[in-house]
């Protein structure tokens, strides 16, 4: 690979980490700002006094998460119809779902769309949210083929954590459930989804110990022959 590509992509890729882990601070703050068990999304509700914050760190979330997709654009996968598209796309496509979600933002206390009280914007925010941990889990899985296998574990556990937990506190929040195990599990998926991709970052970018990059066709994810 020639030197300057080399050096932009390192820059994108300590970018994107940047923003990773600043958005995820900004939102970690709103949260203790409130010193109460909210969801995710909560914090940024119409009329709450963390929405401004919230908003920051959400694009900077979303922003990181775009840029993780650049840093993994030549990474491909071996898994039957999963290899239809790229991990990148499937990224990409989370954080533009994220956008959407942060653009719209629910009503005050984030109703359960089970309830009367939900509106239009309730229904936007919570299936582009929805769609967008969809949308991650798929890429986790999609690094599932990788030919280290300590990236294909991570990965696979990761994906399958991620969708199980977000997909209980969904189904807690669904039921009007007890709000603090509910907005915990969605903390705790979003930890690990940034976690993996903070270790993508790193392991499709830093050298191999001979000196030499990571080739991303075969030591992440392995290309198709």
């Amino acid at each position: 690979m020639p030197l300057r590509p080399r050096i932009v992509d390192a820059a994108v890729a300590v970018l994107a980490a940047a923003c990773l882990v600043a958005g995820a601070v900004v939102i970690g703050v709103a949260r203790i700002v409130l010193d109460r068990y909210l969801y995710i999304s909560e914090l940024g509700a119409l009329t709450m006094p963390t929405a401004e914050l919230f908003q920051v760190g959400f694009l900077l979330v979303v922003a990181g998460i775009v840029l993780v997709g650049v840093v993994v654009r030549d990474v491909r996968t071996r898994l039957p119809v999963l290899r239809r598209w790229a991990p990148a796309a499937s990224l990409v496509t989370a954080g533009g779902l994220f956008l959407v979600a942060a653009a719209v933002p629910c009503s005050l206390g984030c109703p359960s769309l089970l309830t009367d009280g939900a509106q239009w914007r309730d229904w936007v925010h919570i299936a582009a949210a929805v769609l967008a941990f969809a949308a991650g889990c798929v890429a986790m899985l999609q690094f599932a083929t990788a030919g280290d296998r300590w990236v294909a574990r991570l990965s696979a556990v990761s994906g399958i954590a991620v969708g199980v937990i977000s997909a209980t506190g969904g189904i807690i929040s669904l039921a009007r459930g007890n709000t603090d195990i509910g907005s915990t599990l969605e903390y705790v998926a979003a930890g690990l989804g940034v976690v993996w991709m903070l270790a993508m970052v790193v392991v499709h970018t830093v050298p191999t110990r001979a000196g030499r990059p990571v080739a991303p066709a075969d030591a992440l994810v392995g290309a198709e022959r």
